[in-house]
């Protein structure tokens, strides 16, 4: 193993397969820190790749504290850590998918306040659209635009979206964090466009993210109060502004999706199957939306 590997591996705050990627879940052989991606469900507890490869093949298994450590075990993040990276601490790695939402939600915004709100319309969840499916994934990115307090609220989003999303995204990985995105911002949508209301702004899929993040550090007492307050305190924001629907359909779509994908192997579910649970779950609920809207009148 080169020394630049080691060096990783030392590091308690990223995967030592994936240097890039943010974690608090160690392997319970080798006490390595794991991506979801590298996480396999064992007879006790999460192990990475290399654990398993070793104790597989008609291996005997033994306990982890009969097993001489691959590498020394690391300390768990102390809160503060936990507090620093969700604020925007720097980490390894890029955000691109994160940045690149805050960017076209800014400018449609912008877009917006010179032609009369037209991405909202185009875009937003507006009752009697929903057959439009498109707005589903792109009511996200569009709020009502203006010269009032709609400013504050916007920019406000913007904000707590630029102070955790980037982190989210390196911790999650760029394809787990764009399936939170997808699901939270369908069912977030889904619920305000059946409960009679218009969707906009970026609170369902935030509030996916911080549900997807509870569910991987769940296992984590001080992470875990961590994230809880930090949601606590995004909660109180984003209840001022209305869009209950939407942020209860974020967390169940973000956690429901997380919990899903990582059940699955030790359930003995082919990978494919938590993608269609979820994938049924969007699809049943945007039909019902729908049908609530009423169809087009050709």
């Amino acid at each position: 193993m080169s020394d630049g590997t080691r060096a990783l591996e030392t590091d308690p705050s990223v995967c030592y397969r994936h240097p890039g990627r943010q974690s608090w879940v160690l392997c319970q052989r080798c006490g390595r820190t794991v991506c979801p991606e590298c996480q396999i469900q064992a007879p006790v507890g999460v192990h990475c790749p290399e654990c398993v490869a070793e104790t597989s093949g008609g291996v005997a298994w033994r306990p982890a504290h009969d097993v001489t450590p691959l590498a020394k075990p690391k300390r768990r993040r102390q809160p503060g850590r936990v507090r620093s990276m969700l604020a925007g601490a720097s980490s390894s790695g890029t955000a691109v998918a994160s940045q690149t939402i805050l960017v076209a939600y800014a400018a449609l915004f912008l877009v917006g306040l010179v032609t009369n709100n037209l991405p909202a319309q185009w875009l937003g969840g507006l009752p009697g659209t929903a057959w439009q499916l498109w707005r589903f994934v792109t009511a996200p990115l569009t709020y009502p635009a203006g010269l009032d307090i709609s400013i504050l609220f916007a920019a406000l989003s913007g904000v707590f979206w630029w102070l955790t999303a980037p982190q989210l995204e390196r911790m999650l990985g760029m394809r787990r964090f764009l399936g939170v995105v997808a699901v939270a911002s369908i069912i977030g949508t889904a619920g305000m466009l059946l409960s009679g209301g218009a969707a906009f702004g970026l609170t369902a899929p935030l509030f996916g993210l911080f549900a997807a993040l509870l569910v991987e550090v769940w296992g984590d007492p001080r992470a875990r109060t961590q994230i809880l307050v930090i949601t606590a305190i995004n909660l109180l924001f984003a209840l001022t502004g209305g869009g209950l629907p939407a942020l209860v359909g974020g967390i169940i779509g973000g956690a429901g999706t997380v919990y899903l994908l990582q059940s699955g192997p030790s359930r003995g579910w082919k990978p494919r199957t938590p993608v269609l649970i979820i994938a049924g779950v969007c699809a049943l609920l945007v039909v019902l939306a729908v049908l609530r809207g009423g169809l087009p009148v050709l």
